[in-house]
C-alpha cells in the first residue's frame, strides 16, 4: 500500500545561497545604488542660473555604468575572501551549525517511522538538510530531509518539499541510479561573470538528477529520488533491490 505523508516543515537553515550572493551583488545591488546616486546627482547638477540640466535617464545611465565597472572589479576580490573564509572557518561553523540540526530531525523521522509501523530501520541513509533545499527569499533556504530506507517489508522515500512516500515491493516498477555531470562553462573577461552563474545553475542542475530512482504504481507521483551524487550509496540501494528482488533478503511479514 503506497502512503504519501508530511512528516517536515522543514528546518531555516539560515544562510544565502551562492546563487542569491550573485544575483544580488551584479544586479540588485548596482541597480538600487545607481537609482539613489542618479538622483542625487541630477538634484546637485541643477543650475542655479536656471538652465536645465542633463536628464534623470542621463544621470542614471552613467551612474549604472560606473556602479557596474566598481562591482565587477570587486568581484573577483570578493569571491577571493569568501573562499579562503570558507576553507578556513566557514565550512567547519556550517557544519557545527547544521549537524545538530541533522541529527535531531533525522532521530526524530526514525523514531517516528519505528513507532508508527512497529519495525526498526534495517537500512537509513539520509542527505544533509542544507541538500535537499527550497529557496524562499535573500535569506530564508528551508532544508528538508532527504533519506531513503528500508526496515524489512516497507521502503520509505522523500521530496523537496518535506513528503514521505511509503511502499512495499508490490508497489515498485523499476529502480534505477544516475550520475550527471558536465555542462560547464570556462568565461575568462568580461564572460567570467555569466561563466560563474551558469555553472552555479549547473551545478544544481546536476545535483537535481544525481542519485537513486524508484517507479511505484502511483499516478499522481510515481518517480522518486533519493537526490546523492555519491556512488557508493547509489550502488548500495541497487543491491538492496536486486537482493531483495531475487531473495536473498528476506521479506519480513
Amino acid at each position: 500500500m503506497i502512503v504519501i505523508e508530511k512528516i517536515s516543515d522543514g528546518i531555516n537553515i539560515k544562510q544565502a545561497t551562492t546563487k542569491h550572493i550573485l544575483v544580488t551583488i551584479c544586479i540588485k545591488m548596482p541597480i538600487f545604488a545607481s537609482l539613489i546616486i542618479a538622483f542625487f546627482i541630477h538634484r546637485s547638477s541643477e543650475d542655479y542660473r536656471g538652465i536645465p540640466a542633463h536628464s534623470y535617464l542621463y544621470d542614471l545611465f552613467y551612474t549604472l555604468w560606473f556602479m557596474y565597472g566598481f562591482f565587477f572589479v570587486s568581484l573577483p576580490l570578493f569571491y577571493l575572501f569568501r573562499m579562503c573564509y570558507i576553507i578556513l572557518y566557514g565550512g567547519k561553523r556550517a557544519n557545527n551549525r547544521l549537524l545538530p540540526l541533522s541529527e535531531s530531525e533525522y532521530s526524530r523521522i526514525k523514531k517516528y517511522l519505528a513507532e508508527k509501523y512497529q519495525k526498526p530501520l534495517i537500512y537509513f541513509d539520509m542527505q544533509p538538510l542544507n541538500s535537499n533545499i527550497v529557496k524562499h527569499s535573500w535569506s530564508k533556504v528551508i532544508g528538508y530531509p532527504g533519506f531513503c530506507a528500508f526496515n524489512g517489508r516497507d521502503f520509505f522515500m522523500t521530496n523537496r518539499q518535506g513528503e514521505m512516500v511509503k511502499f512495499n515491493w508490490n508497489d515498485v516498477r523499476e529502480w534505477s541510479h544516475d550520475t550527471q555531470t558536465g555542462g560547464m562553462m570556462i568565461g575568462t573577461g568580461s564572460y567570467a561573470v555569466s561563466a560563474m552563474m551558469h555553472n552555479i545553475q549547473q551545478n544544481e542542475e546536476n545535483a537535481d538528477e544525481s542519485g537513486f530512482f524508484v517507479t511505484i504504481k502511483d499516478v499522481n507521483q510515481p518517480k522518486w529520488q533519493f537526490k546523492t551524487s555519491d556512488k557508493a550509496l547509489q550502488n548500495k540501494w541497487m543491491e538492496i533491490f536486486r537482493q531483495v528482488k531475487d531473495g536473498t533478503l528476506k521479506l519480513q511479514a
